[in-house]
């Protein structure tokens, strides 16, 4: 179930974001929200609904790995 219309872009932010490594994704979610450059809910939102959200990437990209490469903002 898709909860966010906008969930692309929010989702390569966040992807982006995870794969640097710079911060705990859960513990300084403060931190990586700033870095993501998303609001606090849309980030909420990635967190509960990522595997789906992965699930829906690798659909229609192949591999979560694609989609960081094609997908523009």
């Amino acid at each position: 179930m898709i909860v966010n219309k906008d969930w692309k872009p929010n989702f390569y932010k966040y992807e982006k974001v995870r794969r640097s490594g710079r911060y705990n994704m859960v513990m300084e979610a403060d931190k990586a929200i700033e870095a993501c450059g998303i609001t606090s809910r849309e980030y909420r939102d990635i967190i509960l609904s990522y595997n789906t959200y992965k699930r829906y990437v690798e659909a229609e990209y192949g591999t979560v790995d694609n989609f960081i490469r094609k997908f523009k903002l």
